[in-house]
């Protein structure tokens, strides 16, 4: 009755460990326990991230986000101030300073903690999780609790309108805090292993600026630096930074030049918001331990 009531309460985690209790020894095999829908709809096909970029950046709709292009694969039109590389576009005001302190207030809620990487497979095919000295930050998930609140759901209602990328795509909300001295050295967000996985690998990566240099949070420093191309985006509230993870020819596979870096926060602390979002569904996967 015990190891009943606890299948009911927490039936993925149960069944992955207590498998011999709980009679489901083949759930310990990843391939079995977690197959590849193969009818399953990509986010991105071949060529599709450059169309993407293309429809956001011109849509008459977005103009009030005062679009920057940082970065894109060279036209004849662009001007000097535009590299030749990876996507990567910034947008302005795209919360407002009460959705901004109201996510601050909302990652405290939920209760930050020391950031950490993945780390090795287990025999089930979940990760282990590894703190590392070049990551130094705290972070929290926007889960239940956060996701009920109504600006939450508007924040990320608003992502999925302009990606037009369903919210099941996208991990939940990771709350992150830098404070002084704190940094993410250089990474990627690609997840290789995630490529033959159900909801396959993340294809952008959509980071919103809770405070920056330019407001009443003196904060300084804690730009993302991406050194590949010789950018960096400077903190600003209500500010937000979009970039591809994946290469336009190949959606599964890892774009080198989005390596990134979050730079030490010099005086203040630093508050963001970060949505990864997959090829395909992530939330029906994880919470069957598929992800």
């Amino acid at each position: 009755m015990v190891i009943s009531n606890s299948i009911s309460r927490n039936p993925s985690y149960m069944r992955i460990n207590c498998a011999p209790a709980c009679m489901s020894c083949d759930e310990l095999d990843f391939n079995k326990r977690c197959p590849v829908d193969e009818n399953a709809k990509n986010a991105f096909e071949p060529g599709d991230v450059n169309k993407f970029f293309e429809r956001v950046t011109t849509d008459e709709e977005f103009a009030k986000y005062n679009i920057t292009i940082h970065s894109r694969p060279r036209r004849l039109d662009d001007d000097e101030s535009v590299k030749d590389g990876p996507w990567l576009i910034t947008f302005e005001n795209f919360i407002s300073n009460q959705e901004a302190n109201r996510l601050i207030e909302l990652g405290g809620i939920e209760g930050y903690k020391r950031s950490s990487d993945v780390g090795a497979i287990k025999p089930d095919g979940s990760y282990t999780e590894e703190v590392h000295s070049t990551r130094t930050s705290e972070n929290s998930w926007c889960m239940e609790t956060c996701m009920a609140d109504p600006v939450a759901q508007n924040v990320v209602n608003r992502i999925e309108h302009l990606t037009q990328i369903p919210q099941t795509n996208s991990e939940s909300l990771q709350l992150l805090r830098y404070e002084e001295g704190q940094y993410y050295g250089v990474h990627h967000d690609l997840i290789e292993e995630q490529t033959h996985r159900p909801p396959g690998v993340r294809i952008l990566t959509f980071y919103m600026y809770l405070n920056g240099n330019e407001d009443e949070s003196e904060l300084e420093g804690g730009g993302t630096s991406f050194p590949r191309v010789g950018i960096t985006v400077t903190p600003k509230k209500g500010r937000a930074a979009l970039w591809s993870s994946v290469l336009n020819e190949d959606p599964h596979a890892k774009d080198p030049r989005t390596d990134h870096t979050a730079l030490p926060v010099i005086k203040g602390v630093k508050y963001g918001a970060n949505a990864w979002i997959h090829q395909r569904d992530f939330m029906t996967p994880n919470r069957r331990g598929c992800t």
